[in-house]
C-alpha cells in the first residue's frame, strides 16, 4: 500500500505540474495576465479542488480513499498550486515595488485559498448530496 501511495502522490504531482505549466502560459498568453494575477488564479483553484478532492474522498472506502486522495488532494494540487512561486513572488514584490502592494497582494492569496478551500468543501457536500 504504501508503494502505490507514493506512485500516486509522483503521478498526480506530475500531472498537476504539467496541468499548471499550461494554465499559467494559457492565463498569460491568451488572457493576458500578469504573473502575479495568474499564480493566484491558479492557486484559487488549487485551493478550491482540494476542497472538492477533500470531500469526495471521505465518501470512499479506505483503500481507495487513501489513492485518491493522494493522487487528487496531495500530489495533483500540491503539483498544480506553488507556494515557492508565491513567496518569490512576494520577496520580487518588496525588493521592487512597495510593502503595501505586496502585502495587499499576500493578504488576498492567503484569505482567497482559505475562501475558495471552504467553498470547494461546500460545493462537494452539495453534490454529494445529489447524488
Amino acid at each position: 500500500m504504501k508503494g502505490s501511495i507514493l506512485l500516486a502522490v509522483g503521478l498526480g504531482s506530475a500531472l498537476g505540474g504539467l496541468s499548471r505549466f499550461y494554465a499559467d502560459t494559457f492565463l498569460l498568453s491568451f488572457v493576458w495576465a500578469n504573473t502575479y494575477t495568474s499564480l493566484f488564479l491558479i492557486n484559487m483553484l488549487g485551493s478550491f479542488l482540494i476542497g472538492l478532492f477533500l470531500i469526495r474522498s471521505q465518501t470512499m472506502d479506505d483503500d481507495s480513499a487513501k489513492i485518491y486522495w493522494h493522487f487528487w488532494g496531495v500530489g495533483f494540487c500540491g503539483g498544480f498550486t506553488t507556494f515557492a512561486s508565491f513567496v518569490f513572488l512576494l520577496l520580487e514584490g518588496l525588493s521592487n515595488e512597495s510593502a503595501l502592494d505586496s502585502g495587499i497582494y499576500a493578504t488576498f492569496s492567503v484569505l482567497g485559498g482559505i475562501l475558495a478551500l471552504v467553498t470547494g468543501l461546500i460545493m462537494g457536500q452539495k453534490l454529494l448530496a445529489k447524488s
